[in-house]
């Protein structure tokens, strides 16, 4: 028989061929929309943009981007946002 993940590995390149959209990133890019999420990106943009503008800063944005991070996967983790059609 053949390599077992021949199959697979050519299921994947036709789904990249045709352009297929994984759910998770569907849904992460709905909830980025929402109000919290996108405050919280804002955030971390400013603190992107002061950090970025100096050059030399102990500062870094981690703290923001984990608020973010944390906003997105909650609402992700939400079921009524996981029933969403992709």
């Amino acid at each position: 028989m053949g390599d077992p993940i021949l199959p697979f590995l050519a299921a994947v390149w036709l789904c990249q061929l045709a352009f297929c959209t994984d759910p998770l990133t569907t849904v992460r890019e709905q909830c980025e929309q929402l109000e919290k999420c996108v405050k919280a990106r804002e955030r971390l943009e400013l603190c992107d943009q002061r950090v970025s503008s100096r050059s030399q800063t102990e500062e870094d944005c981690t703290e923001e981007l984990f608020d973010f991070l944390h906003a997105r996967d909650h609402c992700v983790s939400q079921p009524k946002v996981r029933k969403v059609k992709t």
